[in-house]
């Protein structure tokens, strides 16, 4: 046979070797173990997962053998959003038929967000040694304790459970209003489905959130899954326009910005402030309350995290909208939208953004928004370079503003120094007034005197013989009488017509009176100013 099969044809021997490897690769001519290894005797007859949220998920399969027990199991689970990928061995009884159930722990630190994705599969090895691996499967978790109802408008996907009548349609209504009205603030669109769940009670929405969730927190958004939460209880309530537009704008501005970009929290949460359609007075009252204490925090703080403790974090957020609320009002609308471009190209980080943009970096924005406000300065006079950017004049949104300074306090300050210098003016001119009248009087005082004093002497005769004549008034402020004066009294000081000697009504206080100075009163003219 050697000898014929080396005598045939090149080809025919090249046919033959290929139609013998087919055989062998396709089973024909292999061995039955390896034959049945192939066929992979191992199927997944059914499986299943139920959330029973926020607790745990189980999951639930079966399946059998053909050909052997089925000895050992493996669940494998991913959640991208949290960085899990884990697997966990579930005990089996050997069998060529068996049904596994794993039940995953999804409360305290192991909480898992409604609307996260989760994706598994399960591996199932024989005593043969046979393996299989079924198919991923994925599921997004939801909030099982209560019966949603939705409704969709455009990229909106609304969700609530009240069973109150018209609370469905009435709240997309007020949510597509909130939706024109940051488009018409912002200048922005959204591109991509988001989902906004709406909670009616308290404790239903403070479950749904992770358990490190601070207390003062009214309402939390989730950029990566493009989703909020927020409770609603009434449609007339007034955290209605304040929390769903302020969450709207969380979703709005991480659609517009790069995931390569991080934007600080003080803007992020500043921007959804300044969006809100209604502003608690006692934000402003706090941000005030800092002003006059020059207590505002740092930007340094305001980064990435805001205070846990209620009372800092409501001056956070106060200030931080009175920030965003400044760079509308001093770089305006196409300047921000603008950054906003900037932002979303992922090409600059968010301070070269911010200074491309507005020609400010952060640190020097915090500077000029501290100076605007009356506030001492963050940077010293060798780090204040950057010029002062100037206001526009387009027309900013009707938004409520808080009780503070505005972009026009250099303005204000010069008019204030012209009309101090006009009162100063006028204060010198009214002196130089007053003087003058007081020298006029005086004068007609001194003339009085003298036409009395001769009328006394006309009146009274000469003198006696060896008795000089009385010297009469001096110039000046006319002192005590003279000596033979009737009664011991004279004109100016029975009259007093500018008051009392040391109450002198003006800026300068009198000079004391020098002793053996001969006719003079307690001050003269010439210490007049």
């Amino acid at each position: 046979m050697l000898v014929l099969y080396a005598r045939l044809p090149l080809l025919v021997r090249v046919l033959s070797s290929l139609a013998v490897a087919w055989l062998l690769i396709t089973g024909g001519l292999a061995p039955p173990a390896l034959a049945e290894r192939a066929a992979d005797p191992i199927s997944v007859m059914a499986q299943s997962q139920n959330v029973h949220f926020p607790d745990y998920i189980d999951f639930q399969m079966s399946a059998s053998d053909s050909l052997a027990p089925i000895v050992s199991a493996y669940i494998h689970v991913s959640i991208p959003l949290l960085d899990v990928d884990n697997t966990n061995r579930v005990a089996v009884n050997a069998a060529k038929t068996i049904t596994l159930h794993w039940r995953m722990n999804t409360s305290g630190d192991n909480y898992v967000m409604p609307g996260a994705t989760i994706t598994y599969y399960w591996e199932l090895s024989d005593s043969l040694g046979n393996v299989h691996s079924n198919k991923y499967t994925s599921f997004i978790v939801t909030d099982t304790r209560f019966s949603w109802k939705s409704a969709t408008q455009g990229y909106m996907h609304l969700h609530w459970y009240s069973e109150t009548p018209g609370f469905g349609q009435a709240l997309l209504t007020r949510a597509t209003t909130d939706e024109q009205h940051l488009v018409e603030v912002t200048g922005l669109n959204y591109h991509q489905t988001f989902d906004l769940w709406v909670y009616s009670s308290e404790n239903a929405f403070r479950s749904a959130l992770p358990p490190d969730t601070l207390e003062w927190v009214g309402g939390e958004a989730f950029p990566p899954l493009n989703e909020a939460f927020f409770m609603v209880s009434s449609l007339t309530d007034e955290t209605l326009a304040r929390d769903m537009p302020h969450e709207m704008t969380h979703l709005l501005l991480h659609q517009t910005v790069s995931a390569h970009t991080d934007v600080p929290l003080w803007f992020d949460e500043g921007l959804a402030v300044y969006c809100q359609l209604y502003h608690e007075p006692e934000m402003t009252d706090r941000l005030n309350e800092a002003l006059r204490s020059h207590s505002l925090l740092p930007l340094s703080r305001l980064m990435e995290r805001f205070p846990s403790d209620s009372d800092s974090a409501y001056l956070a957020y106060a200030e931080s909208w009175n920030l965003v609320d400044y760079m509308y009002r001093t770089f305006g609308k196409p300047t921000l939208q603008h950054l906003f471009q900037l932002l979303g190209s992922g090409k600059q980080t968010f301070d070269e953004s911010l200074q491309a943009a507005i020609g400010e970096d952060q640190a020097h924005l915090e500077n000029q928004w501290h100076l605007a406000l009356h506030q001492p300065p963050t940077l010293s006079p060798a780090e204040m370079q950057t010029p002062v950017a100037q206001p526009v004049t387009t027309a900013r949104s009707q938004l409520p503003v808080p009780a503070t300074s505005d972009n026009r306090d250099i303005a204000l300050a010069g008019l204030g120094a012209l009309l101090m210098l006009t009162a100063l003016l006028g204060t010198a001119l009214l002196l130089v007034s007053v003087r003058n009248q007081r020298l006029q009087a005086l004068a007609a005082v001194e003339a009085a005197e003298q036409i009395l004093a001769v009328s006394r002497r006309d009146w009274q005769g000469p003198p006696p013989f060896g008795v000089p004549p009385s010297p009469g008034p001096q110039g000046g402020w006319p002192g005590p009488s003279a000596p033979g004066t009737a009664s011991g009294f004279s004109y100016f000081d029975r009259d007093r017509p500018f008051g009392l000697p040391g109450k002198e009504e003006g800026p300068l206080s009198p000079p004391s009176q020098e002793p053996e100075s001969e006719g003079q009163g307690p001050w003269s003219p010439g210490s007049e100013h």
